[in-house]
C-alpha cells in the first residue's frame, strides 16, 4: 500500500510511506552564526528548508522544525538551499547528513546546522568522472596528473566525483579524499558500481562502505539558481553483476523534491551510469523502464543538463522524441571522460606514469562547467598534462605522394558534438567544412597496435580496445599540393563561439624511382 503524504503542522511533506514500522524523527534546521555545529541561544531555525529521508521531502516550518519518519538505519539529509552552507570536515567533505544508530531509538532531536554564505547567479564546478584507483601508485598518478594542477582552483565553488571513487577498495577512500581536500573547495561525491559494497545482505545496505565515508548515495543541494541532484543509479544484481536503474526510493525522493522545485529551476541530474547505451550492438547497460519514468518526469521542465561518467571515454548525447524523449527542447547530457583514463594504463610518459589515453583517442582530464543563472551552461573539458587549449588530437600523414586523392586526416575534438562547427584548410586556402564520422581515431589506433610489436610487455596495464569515437571529423588532403612543406590547419568553433585550432605539418615528396 503506497500513501501520499500531504502537509503536516511541522512543514509540507510530499512523499511516499511504506506501511513498514518507522519511528518519528523530529529536529531542527538552523542559522548556526558561530560554526560550532550546535544550537546555542539566539541562533534562529530557518524555514522553508527542504529535510529528507532519502524518499519524503518535507518543508521546515517557521520556526525551523521539521518532521519525518524514518525506518531504522535511515540517513537523514538537509538539502542545502541557496545562500547556506553545511559544515565541512577537514577533507572538504559537506556535513549534510546524519545516520541514524541501527538499533537504537532515534535522538531527541536531529538538527542540521547551516551558515550564510555568498552566492553569485554565475559560478563554475569541477567534474571528475572515475578517478578508479587500485593501489595506492594509482592515487599518486591521479594526485600528479589532475589533482596537482588543481590546487588552489578557488573560482570553482565546489567539486563532485561521478562514481567509482575507488576501483572497489574502500581503503583508498581516505587518501583518495585527502588528495581532493588539496583542491581547496567543497567536494561532493557519488556512488559507483565499483563503489558497491559486494557482502551487502540487501539492495538497501548496496552501498553501506561508501555511504560510511559520503552520506547517502541519493541527495541534492542549490547553488545559485541551480537545483543539483546527485542520483543513485547502478542497481545491484548479486555477485559482479549490476545494470543502471533506480530502485523505487530514489525514484520517489526525486519526484517529492522536483514538486518543490519552480518549474524553471535549472536541474543539474548528476549520475553515474549514463543513460544511453554505449554499445548499441551489446546488451543492455540501462533498464527501458526507468528512463522512460526518468523522461516522464522532466518532460514538462525547460531547464535540465544530465551529467554523468563510467564509460571512460566522452561524449554529448541530445535526447529527442525517436529515444522517447517528449521534452520541447533536446534533454542534453554530458558523459565525461575518466580522470583515470584507460584505467591508469599503457606506456609511461617521461615521468613514469601511464599515459592512460581513453578508448576513443580522449586524453584523460576532468571537466569544468560554467553556470549564469537558468542559462544553458557551457562545458569545457581539461586534459591532463596538457595546456588548456589542447582540445583538437589531429591525425594526418606526414608524408604523401603528390597528385594522390583521398588521402585522410582526421579530428578527435575531445568535447565535440553536432553543435560544433568544424573546419579545415591545407596553409592559406579557404576553410571548408568537414564532416563528423563514427569509427576509431587512428592515433589511439596506432597506439594500441603498437603494444603487439613490444619486445617485453608493459610493466602495467595495456591500453583496451578501441571503442567508436563520437567526436571524431574526416576530411580528404587537396590531390594539387606542390612538392614541399604544408600545414594542415583544423579550426573547432563551440556553440558558445570560441574557438580553437590545431595544426599539424606535412611534406609533398616525389616517390623513389
Amino acid at each position: 500500500m503506497v500513501l501520499l503524504r500531504l502537509g503536516t503542522a511541522l512543514g509540507l511533506a510530499l512523499g511516499l510511506l511504506s506501511t513498514a514500522a518507522a519511528a518519528t524523527v523530529r529536529g531542527m534546521v538552523f542559522d548556526d552564526r558561530n560554526g560550532n555545529g550546535v544550537r546555542d541561544a539566539g541562533e534562529p531555525g530557518l524555514a522553508q528548508v527542504a529535510v529528507s529521508n532519502g524518499t519524503d521531502v518535507v518543508l521546515t516550518d517557521s520556526g525551523g522544525r521539521y518532521e519525518l519518519t524514518a525506518e531504522d538505519d535511515t540517513t537523514l539529509f538537509v538539502v542545502k538551499p541557496r545562500g547556506w552552507r553545511p559544515p565541512l570536515n577537514a577533507q572538504n567533505l559537506p556535513q549534510f547528513y546524519h545516520r541514524l544508530a541501527p538499533g537504537a531509538a532515534p535522538p531527541d532531536s536531529v538538527d542540521f546546522p547551516l551558515r550564510r554564505s555568498d552566492e553569485s547567479d554565475a559560478f563554475r564546478v569541477l567534474l571528475l568522472a572515475d578517478p578508479q584507483p587500485d593501489s595506492p601508485r594509482d592515487v599518486d598518478y591521479f594526485s600528479r596528473t589532475i589533482v596537482d594542477g588543481l590546487v588552489g582552483s578557488r573560482g570553482a565553488a565546489f567539486g563532485v566525483t561521478l562514481g567509482d571513487v575507488t576501483n572497489d577498495r574502500p581503503d583508498l577512500y581516505a587518501p583518495v579524499n585527502a588528495t581532493i581536500a588539496r583542491i581547496g573547495i567543497p567536494w561532493h561525491s557519488l556512488s559507483g558500481n565499483h563503489d558497491l559494497s559486494l557482502d551487502a545482505p540487501d539492495d538497501r545496505h548496496e552501498f553501506a562502505g561508501f555511504e560510511a565515508v559520503y552520506g547517502p548515495s541519493t541527495y541534492a543541494f542549490h547553488q545559485g539558481r541551480v537545483l543539483f541532484v546527485a542520483l543513485n543509479d547502478v542497481r545491484y544484481l548479486g555477485g559482479l553483476r549490476y545494470i543502471g536503474g533506480l530502485r523505487d526510493d530514489p525514484f520517489a525522493f526525486l519526484a517529492n523534491l522536483l514538486r518543490l522545485a519552480p518549474r524553471d529551476e535549472l536541474v543539474v541530474l548528476m549520475m553515474h551510469i549514463p543513460w544511453f547505451y554505449p554499445n548499441p550492438s551489446g546488451p543492455e547497460t540501462f533498464r527501458v523502464a526507468d528512463r522512460a519514468r526518468l523522461f516522464a518526469l522532466f518532460k514538462d521542465r525547460p531547464n535540465n543538463l544530465w551529467l554523468s561518467g563510467h564509460t571512460h571515454y566522452q561524449r554529448h548525447v541530445f535526447y529527442v522524441p525517436a529515444d522517447g524523449w517528449q521534452g520541447a527542447q533536446p534533454l542534453h547530457e554530458y558523459n565525461v571522460a575518466a580522470a583515470s583514463g584507460s584505467f591508469w594504463g599503457g606506456p609511461p610518459d617521461a615521468n613514469g606514469i601511464p599515459i592512460a589515453t581513453m578508448w576513443d583517442g580522449t586524453p584523460h582530464g576532468y571537466a569544468i562547467v560554467s553556470f549564469n543563472g537558468v542559462a544553458p551552461p557551457v562545458m569545457d573539458y581539461r586534459p591532463a598534462r596538457a595546456p588548456a587549449d589542447y582540445q583538437i588530437g589531429l591525425y594526418a600523414p606526414g608524408v604523401v605522394a603528390p597528385h594522390l586523392g583521398y588521402v585522410s586526416y582526421f579530428a578527435n575534438v575531445f568535447n565535440g558534438h553536432d553543435g560544433w562547427k568544424i573546419e579545415a584548410r591545407v596553409d592559406e586556402r579557404a576553410w571548408n567544412r568537414i564532416e563528423r564520422i563514427l569509427g576509431w581515431d587512428p592515433a589511439y589506433t596506432g597506439l594500441y597496435l603498437a603494444q603487439d610489436s613490444l619486445a617485453v610487455p608493459l610493466a602495467g596495464r595495456r591500453l583496451p580496445d578501441p571503442v567508436v569515437c563520437y567526436h571524431l571529423w574526416h576530411g580528404y588532403l587537396p590531390a594539387d599540393l606542390a612538392l614541399g612543406a604544408h600545414v594542415i590547419e583544423v579550426r573547432a568553433t563551440d556553440p558558445s563561439g570560441r574557438t580553437f585550432t590545431a595544426r599539424r605539418e606535412l611534406r609533398v615528396v616525389a616517390p623513389a624511382p
